[in-house]
């Protein structure tokens, strides 16, 4: 599972006017950003080995970068945090999310520098390994 296939996947949702990965770079109003994690969380194994694993974990932190509206963002986040914690067995590109585990409540982490409210979620992100 690729950072791409998460933001294929938040993109499919349409819940914004823009869905991004890595940065953004003229900040658009009503966009989405899908990152690698940069939290620490612990590696696990299969016993046996990688070769028996039956699914993966990516660790992902979702932006809502939306607007001058704290009411319009947080309707926003929520409606992306439903979404995503309902999700179960999606396809997206050549991978299957199995489900999106949110790993806490959704954050609220004020404005940007123009005045633009922000809302993060943090994710696990469980997907079938290929055999």
């Amino acid at each position: 599972m690729m950072l791409s296939d998460v933001r294929d996947y938040i993109a499919s949702l349409g819940l914004a006017d823009h869905v991004y990965m890595g940065k953004l770079p003229d900040k658009q109003d009503k966009s989405i950003g899908v990152y690698n994690s940069k939290h620490q969380h612990v590696y696990g194994t299969a016993i046996g080995g990688p070769s028996l694993e039956s699914y993966g974990t990516k660790y992902v932190t979702l932006l809502v970068h939306w607007n001058q509206s704290p009411r319009d963002t947080e309707k926003t986040a929520l409606a992306l945090f439903d979404a995503v914690r309902t999700a179960r067995e999606v396809t997206i590109n050549e991978s299957k999310i199995k489900f999106i585990q949110p790993l806490y409540e959704i954050q609220d982490v004020g404005t940007d520098d123009a005045g633009i409210y922000e809302m993060v979620i943090e994710a696990a992100i469980i997907y079938e390994r290929g055999v």
